[in-house]
Order: C-alpha cells, then structure tokens, then sequence
C-alpha cells in the first residue's frame, strides 16, 4: 500500500499545481498551439490526426483477441479497463467544464472539432490505460514485475500462446507504447481541442490509474475471475460478490454523473452568450447549419461527457450477464479444441456475432434530450451488445453445433446432472 499512499500524494499535489498554475498554461497554450499550427510540414496535420484515431485500434484489437484467441478474460479484463478509463474521464471532464482552446480563442484553429468539455484530456488519459494495459494484461512479459506471476500459473495455455519476448523487444515495445502516448498528447494540443494543462493532467490521472490497477487489482481480477468461470458444486452461485459490488459501483457512477450534469446546466454554466459562442465555433468546425448544434444536443458540451461517464454500464452488464448464465470456460480445453477444428467451421462461428451489429443504428438517433438517449437508446444498446455475448452467443453456439468443449460460458448440464445423480 505503500505506493498508492505516495501515488495518491503526489496526484492530489499536481491537482493543487494545477489549479495554481491553470490560467499560466492556457496563455502559454495560446502561443504555443499557434506556432505548431502556423509552422507545419507537409503530412504533419495527417500524422497529428492519425496518432488521434489510431488510439481506438488497440481497443478493436483487444476485441478481436477476445473472439479469436483462448485468452478471453484477459480480453474482458482490458476492454473492462477502457471502459473504466473513459468512465471516469467523463466523469472529471463534467467535474472540471472547462472549455477546449478553439471555443474561446480565435487565433487557435479548431482541426479536431470535439464537441464536449477539454479537461483532462480523454485521449491524453485513456492513450496511458489503452497502450501499456494492452501490454502488461496481454503479454505480461512485456513487464518485468509480471513474469514471475505468469510463470507460476497453472493455465499452461496461456503460457503457450503468448509469444516469448527478448529484453530488447520489450524495451522497443515499451518505447513504442510510450511514444504513441506522446504524439497522441501533442496531437490533440496541434488540432485546437486541448491545452498542454489539459493533456498533461489526461496523463497524470492515466498513469495513477494504470499502476494502481497493475500493483493492487490485475492479478486479484484476473485469478478471481478464472476461479469464477470454473466448475463448482450446484449450490455455488458464480459471480454472486462481484454482481452486487459491480451493481453498487453502476448506481454510485449513475448517481455523480447525473449529479454533475445537473450541476452544468444549472448552476455552473448560466452565461448564455459564452454557451452561444462555444456552440457558434463548434457548428463552424463540424460545418454544419447554425442551430443544429444546441446545448440540448447530446454529443455537445456537458451531456457528451455525461454520455462517456455511462460507459461503467458495459461492466455492469457484461458482469451481470456472466451471472444469470452461470456459465464456465476451460481455456486450455478451448485452445486445444479451436486447434483441431477446420477454418469453415472458425468463419461460421464468427457469423454468430453479426446480430450484435441490428442495434448499433439506434446509436445514431439524435433526439436533444439526454436522459432519453442515455437510459432508452445508448444504456439498452450497451445491454444488449454484452447480453448477447454472454447470453445468447453460447446458446446459439451449443444449439447450432458450432460449440467446442471448454467454451466461454459453456452451460455445463452433463456435469451437473452427474452431480444429481451422485
């Protein structure tokens, strides 16, 4: 614990720099965005725009793991993570409200055209949770400190199908991982949509969650998580501690972030022409007719990060829905039966996640009420997508023939009617 007291000590002393300091680094931000934009090369702008977008691949890749690869509660335990990550930025970007540079200063051209508030930066903080996360969760022997934890468990498995890396491809990997976060951090100071203050404190909070979390939660997580999808006696009931503390953690994050939005459009935020002219700069950078963004809309302001502090819902319901199924996986039986099986029968099994694609239209619905968004279209959406992963899917997998032994939430009946009859 010694760390987390230091860790915690040293964030709440930056936050107190930073409230120092805040309105010294927005000056020097002004200067310094508009010579990165006054003097660029050719291809800069499209380099600054792809380390922006290039941060949701790692997320894309982990999804991918997760259907392809044995190591699914590795996969769940880093998209748990993202989600967390933009979670809680949400949640501090309500808490802060500040704007970002092209809504208040004319001379900084807005490139990137975000429509919520700027601080911290949620590319900044969540670059620092999706790049290293991916390495120390999924190959832990990217991490010095993880090797002799994966060494010594018994999923041999896991162990197999993780590449042994040399000393210098780590440090390359980390090299890499840790210049990505850079760019991703200059990137968005070049496109207008943040401040060196924003990004810098994106980073500090980024990097207080991912060493908490590698020191005093992963191998808790990830051990408990494995004993949960293993076969127990009847009367255990799986998932059962982790649901009703999920569940509280889902109510307590609904409760702020419903706290902080009404504290945004009642109280913090009552100058209707600095309102006007934040939503005046966003319609010129989104090119769109004057009107069409209000402070109604839900991708603007304070309700699109209202919007991202509901995503601790993908935990809830992933969590949940590993509860109602009561479901078990055998990675190393899974790994070894997905090796014997023809590539036909891999593709088909990929068809049984395109139902997941049906709901994602509705996400495109524009209805200017945020409760109506977030509790009848995105909320249900998100339900839906983890639901059918962990609900259906295996079902439609055991029903179809298309279910290996060892599958992730494999409905074990043969092994509990043994139980009865024993």
């Amino acid at each position: 614990m010694n760390f987390f007291i230091i860790s915690t000590i040293l964030l709440f002393s930056y936050l107190l720099l930073d409230i120092i300091f805040d309105d010294y680094l927005w000056r020097r931000n002004i200067d310094f965005t508009i010579y990165l934009q006054k003097n660029t090369f050719q291809g800069e702008e499209v380099l600054f725009q792809f380390f922006s977008l290039v941060i949701q691949i790692p997320i894309y890749l982990g999804g991918l793991q997760f259907m392809f690869s044995s190591k699914k509660v590795e996969c769940i335990i880093y998209i748990f993570l993202c989600m967390f990550g933009f979670t809680s930025n949400g949640l501090l970007k309500n808490a802060y409200h500040q704007p970002r540079p092209y809504w208040v200063e004319d001379e900084i051209n807005g490139i990137g055209c975000n429509m919520e508030f700027g601080k911290p930066s949620g590319h900044a903080q969540t670059a620092v949770i999706i790049y290293y996360s991916y390495l120390f969760i999924l190959y832990p022997s990217t991490f010095r400190w993880n090797k002799s934890k994966v060494s010594n468990k018994d999923d041999q498995s896991n162990n197999d199908e993780e590449p042994q890396f040399k000393c210098g491809q780590i440090i390359l990997l980390n090299i890499f991982a840790f210049i990505c976060i850079f760019l991703t951090g200059l990137s968005r100071v070049f496109l207008g949509v943040h401040t060196i203050g924003q990004v810098t404190l994106g980073w500090i909070y980024g990097i207080y969650i991912v060493l908490n979390y590698q020191l005093y939660c992963h191998q808790f997580l990830l051990n408990y998580i494995k004993n949960q999808l293993k076969i127990k006696n009847e009367e255990e009931v799986k998932f059962q501690r982790m649901s009703v503390s999920i569940s509280a953690i889902f109510i307590l994050s609904i409760v702020i972030d419903v706290t902080l939005l009404e504290l945004n459009r009642r109280v913090f935020n009552q100058n209707e022409n600095q309102i006007n002219q934040w939503l005046f700069k966003i319609t010129q950078c989104k090119h769109k007719d004057v009107g069409y963004y209000t402070k109604n809309h839900t991708n603007v302001l304070y309700n699109g990060c209202f919007l991202h502090g509901t995503l601790f819902s993908f935990i809830f319901s992933f969590i949940q829905g590993c509860f109602f199924s009561q479901g078990t996986f055998n990675q190393f039986e899974y790994s070894n039966s997905m090796e014997k099986k023809t590539l036909n029968f891999k593709i088909c099994r990929l068809l049984f996640y395109l139902p997941m694609l049906l709901p994602l239209p509705l996400l495109l619905i524009q209805t200017y009420n945020i409760y109506l968004t977030c509790f009848l279209i995105f909320i249900p959406v998100v339900f839906f997508e983890c639901w059918y992963l962990t609900l259906v899917y295996p079902k439609l997998l055991e029903k179809c023939k298309y279910q290996v032994k060892g599958e992730f939430l494999e409905s074990n009946k043969d092994y509990y009617e043994q139980l009865s009859q024993n």
